[in-house]
């Protein structure tokens, strides 16, 4: 993600597809990248009759209402000039977005989150946990609980692998096209030493970014969700950034007690990157 030239953003004409609206224009507004809204229509289990007439007038339904949403975002001056298309799909949700973002045609997913509810059927899975896991481009997540605020810095959470050297220079750029600052952070569990491995990874870093400046932030607690999500609180101006691990991801979702505090660390926007 060298630059950001499109977006993917799906929608189910709900309110908390609003917010990834708003969200995906804006960023679109900094970059002059593309947005795509994708809506899917999951095929009828009940097999009527007369599916495919039931099928084509979903679909011009959902066409209409793109059409409506692009208008209207087209006729307020902020956003007029942003190139805008809609899309309407049927099969699987999941499938769908994810293959769109296997072609290699978009930069980023940006998608709404239904809040604690919504969060909370990560134990069983959900269209947005499964985009989360297995997205090979990064997703931007916003709760419906979020109203829309100007980002005034990137929080990038880092476990001090070398692998998450790429995705933090991909986050530098994209702090510097939004004009925002970008923070490194590093939650330390109690009793946990890494002074010589943080001093490797901070050695490293400034070099590949060619920006001396850029320090690592340590913060002590007992876990990385307790510390991240009282580091960052409910300030919404924030975009917390963490990669995707697969196994560490899965582990993280099917633990009640970590499930809460994701649900927590929601009330900010959310951006997963795949570091698998």
């Amino acid at each position: 993600m060298s630059k950001i030239k499109s977006l993917l953003v799906p929608t189910d004409f709900s309110s908390k597809s609003e917010i990834a609206v708003r969200y995906a224009c804006e960023i679109a507004s900094y970059t002059d990248a593309q947005i795509l809204f994708m809506h899917v229509i999951e095929q009828p289990y009940d097999f009527p009759s007369r599916v495919e007439e039931v099928l084509e007038n979903k679909k011009k339904e959902s066409a209409d209402k793109l059409a409506e949403l692009i208008d209207g975002l087209h006729s307020t001056d902020e956003f007029r000039h942003i190139r805008m298309k809609g899309t309407v799909e049927v099969g699987n949700p999941s499938t769908m977005f994810v293959n769109a973002a296997e072609t290699g045609k978009f930069d980023m997913i940006i998608v709404g989150l239904g809040g604690e509810h919504d969060l909370k059927k990560a134990l069983y899975g959900s269209i947005t946990n499964n985009i989360l896991l297995e997205s090979p481009i990064p997703v931007f997540a916003i709760s419906k609980r979020i109203d829309y605020r100007q980002p005034k810095q990137l929080v990038f959470a880092t476990a001090l692998r070398e692998k998450d050297i790429k995705p933090i220079k991909q986050m530098k750029k994209l702090s510097i096209e939004l004009g925002v600052k970008l923070r490194i952070v590093h939650i330390v569990e109690k009793k946990e030493r890494r002074e010589e491995k943080g001093k490797k990874f901070q050695k490293k870093l400034s070099k590949e970014l060619k920006d001396p400046d850029l320090e690592i932030e340590y913060y002590e607690d007992k876990s990385f969700f307790e510390g991240i999500t009282r580091l960052i609180g409910g300030d919404q101006h924030t975009i917390l950034v963490t990669t995707r691990h697969r196994k560490r991801f899965i582990e993280w979702l099917i633990t009640r007690s970590n499930a809460r505090v994701l649900a927590q660390v929601a009330a900010v926007p959310l951006m997963m990157i795949p570091n698998d």
